[in-house]
């Protein structure tokens, strides 16, 4: 059985993983808006593009915020660098073991996986793609909501493993 400590080590390194992926497509990113010649290496084929997704409407903002702020809202920024930030908090919090910051651990990556599903949609669907540095993320969002939930049952254990056993009286 897994305990607490080895939980939150992998947790950190699956954040790791993740936040090098964010930075990944932000570099890949910047440098395709400075130059549109650019190939990146996740850039296989027409259909096999993580510049095509990078570089999508959907890129920026989960191509949300631009039909809500505008598109030259503050908010309106590329989809890693809302990752970096996503994955950095998740470390931070990771190194509590507080039930109710777990919890909130847990429901980020939750709602970090909801955003993965929509966004694969809008790969297949919309843009008709497939990038990898996508994909990749989307994997270590599903590994790290599965390791916050257990976690989370394993600090709730501890921290409330049954009814303390009552004294007998005189």
């Amino acid at each position: 059985m897994w305990k607490v400590k080895d939980l939150s080590k992998g947790i950190h390194l699956v954040c790791f993983f993740g936040l090098g992926l964010s930075y990944y497509a932000y570099v890949v990113e910047t440098a395709k808006e400075h130059d549109e010649n650019y190939v990146a290496m996740c850039d296989i084929s027409e259909h096999m593009s993580c510049s095509k997704a990078f570089m999508s409407p959907y890129g920026k903002g989960f191509g949300l915020i631009r039909h809500i702020f505008g598109e030259d809202s503050f908010l309106n920024q590329p989809n890693s660098i809302g990752g970096m930030i996503f994955y950095v908090i998740i470390i931070g919090l990771n190194v509590v073991n507080n039930p109710s910051i777990v919890k909130l651990m847990t429901l980020l990556a939750a709602v970090s996986n909801l955003a993965s599903v929509y966004l694969a949609c809008i790969l297949y669907f919309v843009l008709y793609d497939f990038c990898f540095v996508c994909v990749s993320t989307y994997v270590v969002n599903f590994l790290l909501l599965i390791l916050c939930i257990l976690k989370m049952q394993k600090v709730q254990r501890v921290q409330s493993p049954g009814k303390p056993m009552q004294k007998k009286r005189d």
